[in-house]
This record gives structure tokens, sequence and C-alpha cells, in this order.
């Protein structure tokens, strides 16, 4: 029976017909909705389809132009879409899509290529298309590479990779009533010029400029006018010389600087919860700290670690709870004396580049666990540059002084851990000290961040197998809560043990 079937009974009953669902018959919010979710290219060819869904891609409300999304559409199997996509195919497709859209209802407008001032006709009619669909999300991105590729660029002092003249943002975007609907403003390889009238973004919460040509006073005048302002980035901008906040920014909540060459002096007049620093050692003005808490700052420049945690700007901040802080060591540290104590610090990552290893002394940085009382996590990343011998009985008895009593800290993670006198000493300081211990892993590997430890194949096979082997002798000995655990790290250049077996 074709349209029917057996029931168990013996029943006869007829099938039901299961009406097709078609794409087209759902409702408009609904292909809106999904639409929504997908790269805009393929968005434009689902209007082949009907006309509904043709009306429904001109309305698409997240406009993300870049290498992905305006891809070629050659396609293998075996290695996906192909053919580099050239700046002028960039701009004709995006022309196209803008020419199509309603240019209504836009939250998110993306554009991500590299471009410069020779293509200002065609950008200034995208920046136009934002302002009159009053896009929410406005992100402009003409630099053409990633964003980590200028931090191996300005912390080795290189001039700019591209010698084209940057494209200058119109100044019709920052009148009052174009800009007022903005909420997210993201430049990036641009000129900004502010008009002698800029009121500022009304509605603006959060801003980052990103290798930006802009001036000290065009920088003050937007964080003065942007009252409503919770994230603020200021990254690789090279003509920056001062960040002044006079007025207050109470909505501030999250402060990023990174990496800017001419920066002599940060002034803030609020008290974000976060403040990401990165660059040289330079003095930080805060009217107040008392939100803030957490700090995570990288000094290119050298700076003794122990001395700026108990008397910089980190100890201004009563309630800090999570601090990371890189340092370059060159001296002997001078362990500040005084009852000072961080009474919420509770997480503590302190990486150490330590470059004249001779006249540091790693077993002063125990101090941390009388500053730190109530911490719980500690980490201690190292990178001792220099070809130092591991520790042996010639170099003497292990200093072993009395522990320091630590009620809180239960988790500990060292590495570049190379097997030197100092470090053994630090680490069983911080074994017998730390009574609610649970757990401590110790690494030769070097875990420097921001790639900073570019040389690591140098140290890899002497100082990862000496490491290994020194922790496990001397830490591990002094370990009577099975608490140790010596992260063995494979050598590089140690054959595999499938090469071994072929």
């Amino acid at each position: 029976m074709r349209n029917s079937e057996q029931c168990p009974h013996g029943a006869i009953a007829k099938r039901r017909k299961v009406p097709k669902i078609s794409l087209c018959n759902l409702p408009m919010d609904i292909l809106s909705m999904i639409l929504s979710l997908l790269p805009i290219n393929d968005a434009v060819r689902t209007s082949v389809l009907s006309k509904k869904l043709k009306r429904v891609w001109c309305s698409h409300n997240n406009l993300t132009f870049d290498k992905g999304t305006m891809r070629k559409t050659y396609f293998r199997p075996s290695t996906g879409y192909y053919g580099v996509l050239r700046a002028k195919e960039f701009i004709t497709k995006v022309d196209a899509v803008l020419h199509q859209h309603s240019g209504m209802g836009v939250e998110h407008m993306e554009i991500k290529f590299g471009l410069h001032s020779k293509r200002a006709d065609h950008i200034d009619k995208w920046v136009n298309f934002a302002i009159a669909s009053r896009t929410k999300e406005f992100v402009i991105d003409l630099s053409g590479r990633p964003k980590s590729t200028y931090f191996g660029e300005l912390s080795c002092g290189n001039k700019r990779i591209s010698s084209e003249e940057p494209y200058n943002l119109p100044s019709q975007l920052f009148s009052p009533s174009n800009g007022s609907y903005l909420q997210c403003l993201e430049l990036r390889t641009l000129c900004v010029q502010l008009p002698s009238d800029f009121k500022g973004f009304l509605n603006l919460k959060s801003l980052s400029l990103v290798d930006v040509r802009i001036t000290d006073e065009d920088v003050h005048s937007v964080l003065s006018k942007c009252n409503l302002l919770e994230f603020f980035e200021i990254a690789y901008c090279r003509m920056v010389t001062r960040i002044r906040m006079l007025h207050s920014l109470d909505r501030l909540k999250h402060l990023v600087v990174d990496i800017c060459p001419k920066l002599q002096e940060i002034e803030l007049n609020c008290s974000p919860t976060t403040l990401k620093y990165v660059g040289a050692f330079i003095p930080l003005i805060s009217v107040s700290t008392s939100r803030l808490t957490n700090i995570s700052i990288v000094f290119l420049t050298y700076q003794s670690s122990l001395s700026y945690i108990a008397t910089g700007f980190p100890s201004t901040s009563p309630r800090l709870e999570t601090l990371t802080l890189l340092c370059y060591e060159h001296e002997k540290t001078i362990v500040p004396e005084g009852p000072f104590k961080f009474t919420y610090l509770q997480n503590l990552r302190l990486e150490l580049v330590i470059s004249d290893y001779g006249k540091i002394d790693v077993l002063d940085y125990a101090y941390l666990l009388k500053i730190a009382p109530f911490m719980e996590t500690l980490e201690l990343p190292m990178w001792m540059v220099g070809r130092n011998r591991p520790y042996c009985k010639e170099d003497g008895e292990l200093r072993i002084g009395l522990p320091h009593k630590h009620t809180h800290l239960k988790s500990v993670r060292i590495s570049g851990f190379f097997g030197h006198k100092d470090q053994v000493e630090l680490s069983i300081h911080i074994l017998r000290s730390s009574i609610a211990l649970e757990k401590m892993e110790i690494t030769p590997k070097l875990e420097i961040s921001n790639n900073l430890a570019l040389h690591d194949c140098c140290y890899e096979k002497p100082h990862y197998v000496d490491g290994h082997r020194i922790a496990t002798e001397f830490v591990c000995k002094a370990d009577y809560r099975n608490v140790v655990n010596v992260v063995k790290v494979p050598s590089s250049l140690e054959p595999s043990a499938a090469a071994m077996e072929a």
C-alpha cells in the first residue's frame, strides 16, 4: 500500500504527508537572523534563490568586508578557495554590496584590508554609508596585517613598513549629528584630525586607536568629550607623547596603552577596573585607583620589579587583585623595607628577563610572599640570559633560611627553570613556606610572553635537560607533601621516538 501502512492492531491508516519546508516560506525575522550569521559574500549569493531573500540580505545588519568574506569564488576541494584578492577587486565587491544594500538597520560595519590614501574616494563612500545607515559599531582597519606584527616592529625600534601615505578620515564622521549613533569605533592605520567644533560622541562606549596618526591635543579632546566611554585603547600611535584625562571619565572600566614609542607620561582622572600597559618605564599618574583590580604591565626597558611593585604604581592600588608584570632585570634588587602589604592581591604573574645573571639573586623574589599575604596563585616565568652552569656541590651549600609562613598560596608555576643555584633556593623556600600549597609545577621551558624569548632554540638542549635534572634531584627531595610536579620538556634537537623506531 503506497499511501497507507499496517497499524500494530491490524487497522489500516493513511500515511501523513509531511509538508515540505521551504527556506523562502520562513518569516522575515527568522530569515534575517539566519542571513545575519552568514559572511556578507554568502548572504549576497542567496539573492539568486528568490526575491524575498534578496530583500532580506539587502537589510543585512552585519557588514564585514575582509579577505575572508570577500574571497574569490574559485574553489578546489583539496586546497579550498584560492587566488589573491587584490585591492581593485576588493573595492569593486564592497561597492557592489553597498550599492544594493538598503542602508538601514546596520548594527556592525567592518572594513579590514590594506588600503591607503590613493583609494580615498572609495573609502570616503564607505564611511558616508556608515554615517547614513546610523551604524552602531564601525571598524575601519586599513593595515592589511595582523595586530601582533606591530609589537615586533616597534619593540625593536623599527620604522613603519608601508611608505604610502595613510588614509585621512573625513571630518563629517565627527559632527554631532553623524556620530551620535556610534557606540563602538575601532580605527587602525589611518589619520585622524578632529574639526575645531568637535563636540564628542554622545553614545560612544568603546574606542580603539591602533597605528593612528593623531596629535596629543586630539587624543585629549576625544577623552574629554566622550562621557560614556567604558573601553579605551591606544596602541602603536607614533606621534603621541602624552595621554591626559583631565576630564573625569567615571564610566571608564578598561584602559589599554600599547607601545606608543614617543609616550612620556600618562595622567588619569579616572579609576578603571583594568589597566594594560606595554612600553618604556614612564610616570603613571592617577587621581584615583580605588576601583583598579587588574593591572598588566610589560616594561621594555630595565626596571627593578620588586622595587616597582612595592613603591611604584601597583602600590597605589589598594584593591588590586590581579597583577601581571614583565621586567628586564640587570642589577641586584634592593628589597624595599617597610610594612607595605597588598591586602587584596590574589593572583601574581611576574615575568623576569634577567640579562646580567651575575648581579641578580633570584632568592630575593621570596619577598613576594611577605608583601602579598593573601596571594593564592603565583607564576614566575624566567629567562636567564647567559650560559651559566646548573647547580652542583662545588657552588656551596644551598641557602635554606627560616620559612615565611604563608597560609593562602595554593598554586605555583615556575618556568624557565635552568637549575641555577638561586632558582633552586627560591623554589625550596616557596615550597617550605606555603603551608596551604596544593601544587607546584616546575618546567625548564621558556614561557615569557610576547615572544620576547626569541632565542629559545639556543638554550633548549642543555638547559632543558639540566633544569629537569636539578629540580628532580633537589626540589622534589624537599617535597614531603607530594605537591611538586617537574615537567620534562622534550628538546627539538633530540630525535623523536618515531624517528628512533624508524
